[in-house]
């Protein structure tokens, strides 16, 4: 009888569990962080310009802050405009001069029905949550259905959007058979969470199978 293979002293084994809590942990706030970072950026940087030459002797951290405050104050005061009367009919003026540009037309029109998309709570974005092969056969990927359509012939094709891991804002977008696609019996919360934790938390159910 040879010899047995050593075994894992319990030390070994509650630094490997305090390391994997940890890392369980440590992604949903570095995630986090990590968004509103970008966030924090983008919106300071729009008015930064602007802020810059009458406030340059300022630190950075507090133009920047200056700079997202002017910002949030701009878009609560378009809210109040655009939930007044006058103020819709007024955005609706300008809204038809944006929609006379060509190229600009395209982008507005679509960010907008993106935009409200997501704001309907009623008629979710995303349907429910599927596996496709993806990027290659063999190979599952998560996807969030969010609409069907029908071809000229009468086929039926399913949207399907396939987000990136550890930030679901940004993906794919396949156009994929009804029959190419497996059923799962996850809610959108619960996708989203095994996307953003890297698959770390898997629902109860597990992977289903194509039946």
């Amino acid at each position: 009888m040879g010899p047995q293979p050593p075994s894992h002293s319990p030390p070994s084994r509650h630094f490997r569990a305090r390391i994997a809590s940890g890392v369980v942990a440590l992604v949903p706030i570095v995630v986090t962080i990590a968004v509103l970072r970008f966030v924090f950026s983008f919106t300071a940087g729009i008015l930064l310009p602007f802020v810059e030459p009458a406030f340059g002797t300022w630190p950075p951290v507090a133009r920047a802050a200056l700079s997202l405050t002017i910002l949030l104050v701009f878009v609560y005061l378009l809210g109040q405009v655009a939930t007044n009367l006058v103020g819709r009919r007024l955005l609706s003026l300008g809204e038809s001069v944006l929609l006379r540009v060509p190229f600009v037309k395209v982008i507005y029109s679509v960010t907008k029905q993106v935009v409200a998309a997501f704001q309907v709570r009623e008629a979710q974005a995303f349907k429910s949550v599927v596996f496709l092969e993806f990027p290659r056969p063999g190979m599952l990927a998560v996807g969030f259905v969010t609409s069907r359509v029908s071809d000229a012939a009468g086929g039926r094709w399913i949207t399907v959007f396939v987000p990136t891991t550890p930030n679901p804002t940004t993906g794919f977008l396949q156009v994929v058979r009804p029959e190419d696609l497996i059923e799962t019996p996850y809610s959108v919360e619960e996708g989203i969470k095994m996307v953003m934790s890297l698959g770390v938390l898997v629902p109860d159910s597990g992977i289903p199978s194509r039946t």
